[in-house]
């Protein structure tokens, strides 16, 4: 009867969770690039097969879609995250110890990662389409090879097993660049994985098969020469400079996005590492103390005082260096932690299965710049599935902590689901607005046509671009506002001034 229950409560979890990204979906508005994919240029793009642009083949033409047809842009949106919550949850904990918290949590881990971050993924279709998309088809064949490895059942045919994981390979490939080379490295090391069991290494063989079909496609665009011969005007290679743009893109982009503004995220496995580590006497005492102050003391750094750490006031390139150094020292805590004091075989396995991932995720930015919010989505959600496992572990092995976390995870969860819902919902009221308030204006000639930024625009991507931004234009074009009509957007609090003015 208990398991019946707890079957019952997950997959009612999982509906609410369903619903929730559904509603999301329909009031997060289309910004930025999406603009762009909605209007002519995208299908323009479209017709040369997007030659000149990139290789993304899936996601682009998925995005011109979707910014055209909003039924299906929300189910999309509903359905991908409900199914990256579920895959992530799968990936860390056996279906039958899968209680609804888990999912909960999960959700909750994703909702709640760097404001600059959510912006670009799941506050901007473009974003999402590329990147979330890209971590749930991640998770998808990384589960594969889980229940590859634990499960001799046979519950598809072969031919259709077969077919189905050569799609995934091709789709994979065809989504985002470093996606791509990060799951190339996967499945040619996932043979070694699968090394005992040689019918599920030749199915997975079809999943290669595609994924490195969809590598050439991709990577046989002219815009990747381009790029590599220095020759784009937007993307480039560090040349002869890699170890200086190594350390300026990891002290001032990488540092901040994955760890320094993710401070839940981290505290949260650091507090896991440290009830691990202090479970028994195994290890040397003084050790611990080292790693675990210096681990929480950078959490609560990143969680709370950073936010009021003055950093204006100082040169800001000496500031990201400092906590770019801080970070390290997290890092090599983190690792002097698994590699001396945890004293669980399988966990640590998993955990350095998750730092490789990071790392090889973020590798390719190393070389090519810019470096963006969004390009460490894929990184933090390796950082997620850390996290998860750690507590799962954690509440397994301690009675107390097994009582209390399911309901601690609970009302994480629903607490920032219900918090992204209102500030998302603001903007959607205020977007909304937008078009009747600018045909207003636009109905008695003004030669200035003013524009409410959105209330929290800081989880929109470019929602309010600035003059000099390519997206300026194709707001005023999706708008009508003619070249000689001047575009303002106004901040939020200041609206109902100007207006009476």
């Amino acid at each position: 009867m208990k398991k019946v229950n707890y079957f019952r409560s997950s997959y009612w979890s999982i509906l609410l969770i369903f619903i929730f990204f559904i509603i999301l979906g329909a009031i997060t508005p289309l910004s930025g690039d999406d603009w762009t994919w909605g209007s002519q240029i995208g299908l323009n793009r479209l017709s040369n097969g997007y030659v000149g642009y990139n290789g993304r083949l899936f996601s682009n033409t998925l995005e011109i879609i979707i910014t055209r047809a909003p039924i299906i842009r929300i189910l999309t949106y509903g359905v991908v995250s409900t199914l990256l919550v579920y895959f992530s949850s799968r990936i860390v904990i056996p279906k039958e110890k899968l209680n609804s918290w888990n999912y909960l949590f999960t959700t909750a881990l994703y909702l709640t990662i760097s404001t600059p971050v959510f912006s670009q993924t799941f506050g901007w279709i473009a974003g999402y389409i590329n990147y979330t998309l890209g971590m749930l088809l991640i998770c998808v064949y990384i589960y594969w090879i889980k229940i590859s490895t634990y499960s001799t059942s046979k519950s598809l045919p072969l031919f259709l097993h077969c077919t189905l994981l050569f799609i995934l390979g091709v789709v994979s490939a065809l989504t985002i660049e470093h996606i791509t080379i990060y799951l190339l490295f996967l499945s040619f090391g996932s043979y070694f994985y699968l090394r005992k069991d040689l019918r599920k290494q030749k199915i997975n063989a079809f999943y290669t098969t595609g994924l490195v079909l969809g590598s050439i496609i991709m990577f046989t665009n002219p815009i990747y020469t381009r790029i590599f011969t220095g020759h784009d005007s937007f993307r480039h290679t560090a040349n002869n400079n890699l170890l200086q743009q190594t350390i300026n893109t990891y002290a001032n982009q990488m540092a901040k996005y994955i760890f320094q503004q993710n401070g839940i995220l981290l505290l949260i496995l650091t507090i896991s590492i440290i009830l691990l580590i202090y479970k028994n006497d195994f290890g040397n005492a003084l050790l611990k103390w080292i790693v675990s102050f210096i681990m929480l003391g950078y959490s609560i750094i990143a969680a709370f005082i950073r936010n009021l750490f003055p950093a204006s006031n100082f040169n800001v390139q000496n500031i990201n260096m400092l906590f770019a150094i801080m970070s390290l020292l997290f890092i090599a805590a983190l690792l002097i932690s698994i590699t001396f004091l945890i004293r669980n075989n399988g966990l640590n396995i998993r955990l350095w299965f998750y730092i490789f991932s990071a790392l090889l995720l973020s590798a390719p930015f190393v070389v090519i710049t810019p470096y963006g919010p969004r390009c460490a989505f894929n990184t933090i959600g390796f950082i997620i599935l850390a996290v998860l496992d750690l507590v799962v572990t954690v509440s397994a092995d301690t009675i107390s902590f097994n009582l209390v976390v399911p309901h601690l995870a609970k009302l994480f969860g629903v607490f920032s689901m219900l918090f992204i819902l209102v500030v998302m919902g603001s903007n959607f009221k205020v977007s909304q607005n937008r078009s009747p308030i600018i045909k207003n204006q636009l109905s008695k000639n003004s030669k200035i046509i003013y524009v409410r930024e959105l209330p929290f625009q800081q989880y929109v991507w470019d929602s309010a671009p600035a003059p000099q931004r390519f997206q300026y234009s194709m707001y005023k074009k999706r708008m009508h506002i003619s070249n000689s009509q001047k575009l303002i957007f106004v901040p939020f609090s200041k609206w109902n001034t100007k207006i009476n003015n």
